[in-house]
C-alpha cells in the first residue's frame, strides 16, 4: 500500500474511519449506474427462488470448494 500522506497516518483509528465514511458519501451518486428493469427482474427472480427454496443454496465456501477455488 502505498504511503498515507502525513497528515492522515497520524489520524486515529476513529478518525480515519470517519475520514473513508465522508470520502464514501462524498461520491456522487450519479456515477453509480442505475439499476436497469431487466437486472432488478432478475434479482427479484432470484430472491423469489432463494424464498421458495429455504436451505437449498450454498456458503460462498461451498462454492468455491465446487469450483476448486479457495476464498
Amino acid at each position: 500500500m502505498s504511503a498515507l500522506p502525513k497528515e492522515i497516518a497520524q489520524l486515529g483509528v476513529h478518525e480515519k474511519l470517519q475520514l473513508v465514511e465522508d470520502l464514501w458519501d462524498s461520491i456522487d451518486q450519479d456515477l453509480m449506474p442505475p439499476l436497469s428493469e431487466e437486472l432488478k427482474a432478475e434479482l427479484d427472480r432470484r430472491w423469489a427462488w432463494v424464498q421458495a427454496n429455504p436451505g437449498t443454496a450454498c456458503t460462498p465456501a461451498e462454492l468455491a470448494a465446487s469450483l476448486g477455488v479457495r476464498l
